[in-house]
């Protein structure tokens, strides 16, 4: 099980007369030739704000399309599947129905626009997705993460921590083999925090099931990662094994790793400037 990115670009906005040299550093820039692969188990996507990590997960979510480059699925033996410009302006994408369904994103967001119920909401993805017993499941995860006081609540009334204990639950009711997470425990409450490393170790461990955070504050979360992926301008700095990576520096951990790594980069840009 695998997903493997390749050569992806994806620009949201650029200013015809600006060298693209200067536009990298506009902050408009999805991804620039993005190449990198995922296997089985936690990835960590570390990079700086507008260094493409929210891209890339919409990408791999295919709720964006690349413009350039394909993202390859090899998802539990099936036979591999493609994402890219040419595939998505085919009449029909053979397979894409099933493919989304393999997939869950668990986005980044201050508000839902919903008026279903935290109940009723939980209980259509579960039936939806054919979850046996799908009443008892959507309840059992209801008090697992103390939203039982919030179960009558209309989804466009919830905020802060309830409103992502929501979001993660709802990636919860029909487990996909892979799971995208943008700042999991941003707004998160600390008892909210303990439920998903539960559920990320209860992950690693499984086979066929691959995760991938984006993180960028809470760095301490990043230990629980298989691997690391860095990445600076939209593209690929380094990716390899956790423990690999953060054995170059006498911590060991990730956050000084990546500080070092930003230090780093900081240095070599002023000796470009």
């Amino acid at each position: 099980m695998k997903i493997n990115w390749q050569h992806v670009r994806k620009i949201f906005k650029q200013d015809g007369h600006m060298p693209e040299a200067q536009f990298l550093h506009t902050g408009f820039m999805g991804l620039l030739d993005f190449s990198a692969s995922v296997r089985e188990g936690i990835t960590v996507l570390l990079g700086p704000k507008g260094s493409g990590k929210t891209t890339l997960l919409k990408l791999t979510a295919l709720q964006l399309v690349p413009d350039d480059g394909r993202v390859t699925f090899y998802i539990n033996g099936k036979q591999p599947w493609v994402w890219s410009r040419r595939n998505f302006e085919m009449p029909e994408i053979a397979g894409l129905l099933d493919m989304k369904k393999c997939i869950h994103f668990t986005p980044q967001i201050k508000r839902l626009n919903q008026t279903a119920t935290v109940e009723s909401a939980l209980l259509k993805k579960a039936q939806f997705m054919r979850v046996s017993h799908p009443k008892k499941k959507s309840a059992e995860l209801i008090a697992r993460w103390g939203l039982a006081g919030y179960r009558k609540l209309p989804l466009n009334q919830l905020s802060g921590a309830v409103l992502k204990r929501y979001l993660l639950v709802y990636g919860l009711v029909a487990p996909a083999p892979v799971w995208l997470l943008d700042e999991p425990t941003d707004t998160l409450d600390p008892w909210g925090r303990h439920l998903l490393i539960q559920e990320l170790k209860k992950r690693s461990r499984s086979k066929g099931q691959i995760t991938v955070m984006a993180l960028e504050k809470d760095l301490d979360l990043a230990e629980y990662g298989n691997d690391l992926i860095l990445l600076e301008s939209g593209a690929c700095r380094r990716a390899g094994n956790r423990k690999i990576l953060t054995s170059s520096v006498p911590e060991g951990t990730v956050r000084a790793w990546y500080e070092a790594m930003q230090a780093f980069s900081y240095l070599r840009k002023q000796r470009q400037s």
